[in-house]
């Protein structure tokens, strides 16, 4: 027989306007939205999970420490999206 897959439950912030691209409804941008995911699953299906585009220009960080697409996420890690920033 199979197993259920197990999911975890994350916290998800977006930064840089990416709330307004995200399909989310009810977002907060003071304290984020709460996400279950399977467990196991990486920084690059949370990106596709809240609707956003493969393409954009994104930098994402686990629990403060910026991250790549493929890094593995735990229960309980608040993930940070945003877009890189430049000037001068």
């Amino acid at each position: 027989m199979f197993k259920a897959r197990e999911n975890i439950t994350i916290r998800v912030k977006l930064y840089s306007g990416l709330d307004r691209q995200a399909k989310i409804s009810h977002y907060d941008p003071d304290s984020g939205i709460d996400l279950k995911i399977a467990k196991g699953a990486r920084l690059k299906k949370v990106f596709k999970a809240i609707g956003l585009s493969a393409h954009e220009s994104t930098v994402g960080f686990i629990n403060g420490k910026k991250a790549g697409p493929g890094e593995k996420l735990k229960d309980g890690d608040v993930v940070y999206f945003m877009r890189p920033v430049s000037g001068g």
